[in-house]
């Protein structure tokens, strides 16, 4: 019988060295990567991977640590504080200074190894197996220093060998592990042997067949040890903001000015829940221009609408680089991007109206708008009633994963009914003269297809949620009375 991994919930972080390569005077768990010290990057991704108590053992400079970091503690997560006094010794020193507090799986790792969520999370799948496992790299080529990199050796999935000077190696040691107690034995045996480091507790497990490996190929995570790896994890960090569900636009045209844009905001006190109302405001000062109902007003409604839509992606980037992400947050994204769709489609028909343009631009742009508002009331649903999620990014319309020539068309065209699309083309058609036609386009498509595809969806939820309450009601309680009557009447 397979059981299911147990959650992990407590880490052990160490963040007790020098960190003197870096050439700062701040404490290396101080220094900030796009805003957020290194330690509360780290303690915030495990937060997001289940962790609910870490112990940070510090050395150099720990009570200037502790006090930085008083401003960075969150709700979810305990930070319990352990000094080493040796800390200038090896790590593996550090690591049994939380062998007291410590006495069931652990995630461990280093304040100066940056990773996402999905790599605790990928070791918690697996579990530890009766000793140790770690996340291994085996994209070798795409380490930035190999010579400064713990190479790992692995044979049927176990650690064969581990260490910076190996000369034959698979893949790379990626700094985080989830470990049992049977490592801080093994550390014991290697410091009582003349050997403190890490690894070689580590090498003493994988010689008694309790060390395996987790393949985290693919996903972010980037060791900061020098000025150049500090680069490289801005990069990394920056990059790790795109989406896969990113249209053309946003991934070519939208996307990199916005990263640009999230890079500076991200140093700021700006919060992800101002940026999304400061694009509303965009959105709503684009609409009164669409309102003259000329050539002028038109295009400087497109452009700032354009511009909305850029900035409308930094609030979810900010929100990632600094773990400001929240349901909330999400709810008040949603409704800004959804108060801005038909402000300025409600604008651009009064525009049209003035312009004293054919009745069929408003007839059609009348009957997108009332299509609009109908598939967000859908989609408003279909997300409250999930509870997954405040953004519309969640809903499931049955056609992602599909095959056919239907599931094809209707994902290209889910494409441009995104914000991005639509605002990008609604700029174009104003740059040309030709806003108003965006009123039948979009007329016919809300009509036709957005509208049935969030009804759907709405439809498919209310149905699925339906199914799973009377599946979980309790069986209704037998009528005795009816029963005894019934017996009664038989035996009469």
């Amino acid at each position: 019988m397979t059981h299911a991994p147990q959650p992990v919930t407590r880490a052990l972080v160490l963040a007790a060295g020098l960190g003197s390569r870096l050439r700062s005077d701040t404490p290396k768990p101080l220094l900030p990567v796009l805003g957020v010290p290194l330690l509360a990057r780290t303690l915030f991704t495990l937060r997001e991977a289940g962790v609910t108590d870490a112990w940070v053992v510090v050395g150099y400079e720990a009570e200037r640590v502790v006090q930085g970091m008083a401003r960075w503690m969150r709700p979810g997560l305990r930070v319990h504080w352990v000094h080493n006094p040796e800390w200038e010794r090896p790590n593996g020193i550090s690591v049994l200074a939380g062998e007291a507090h410590l006495d069931e799986p652990f995630f461990l790792t280093m304040t100066d190894h940056l990773f996402q969520a999905d790599v605790p999370r990928s070791l918690a799948a697996q579990g530890p197996g009766g000793g140790l496992n770690l996340a291994v790299d085996y994209d070798v080529d795409g380490v930035l220093d190999l010579d400064d990199a713990t190479k790992v050796r692995v044979r049927d999935g176990r650690i064969e060998a581990i260490g910076k000077q190996l000369e034959t190696f698979d893949a790379i040691d990626t700094g985080v592990f989830l470990a049992s107690p049977e490592l801080f034995a093994a550390l014991r045996e290697a410091v009582a042997e003349g050997e403190e480091s890490l690894s070689a507790g580590v090498q003493r497990l994988a010689a008694r067949g309790q060390a395996r490996v987790t393949d985290v190929t693919g996903c972010m995570w980037q060791d900061v040890d020098t000025p150049t790896d500090f680069a490289a994890a801005r990069r990394k960090l920056l990059a790790s903001v795109r989406k896969a569900s990113d249209g053309p636009v946003s991934r070519y045209i939208n996307r990199p000015i916005s990263i640009a844009l999230s890079r500076l905001l991200v140093h700021t006190p700006v919060t992800p829940n101002q940026i999304s109302i400061a694009a509303l405001v965009i959105s709503l000062v684009s609409a009164w221009f669409a309102t003259r109902g000329d050539y002028a007003g038109f295009l400087i409604a497109g452009l700032l609408f354009q511009i909305a839509s850029i900035v409308d992606g930094t609030d979810g980037e900010v929100a990632k680089l600094t773990f400001q992400s929240s349901r909330r947050g999400e709810w008040i994204d949603t409704v800004c991007d959804n108060v801005s769709y038909l402000a300025f489609l409600l604008a651009v028909i009064v525009g049209v109206s003035r312009a004293g343009l054919p009745d069929f631009y408003l007839q059609t742009g009348l009957l997108g708008a009332v299509a609009a508002a109908g598939s967000i009331a859908n989609l408003m649903a279909y997300v409250a009633r999930e509870k997954r999620s405040g953004s519309f990014l969640s809903v499931r319309y049955g056609y992602e994963d599909g095959t056919g020539w239907f599931a094809r068309v209707m994902r290209v065209l889910h494409f441009m009914g995104k914000r991005d699309f639509f605002a990008f083309f609604a700029f174009v058609l104003a740059l040309f003269g030709q806003l108003p036609l965006a009123l039948p386009l979009f007329g016919v498509g809300a009509t036709l297809l957005l509208f049935p595809a969030t009804l759907k969806a709405n439809v498919s939820s209310w149905m699925r949620h339906r199914r799973a309450r009377a599946a979980a009601a309790p069986p209704a309680e037998p009528d005795l009375a009816a029963n005894e009557a019934g017996l009664s009447s038989t035996e009469a």
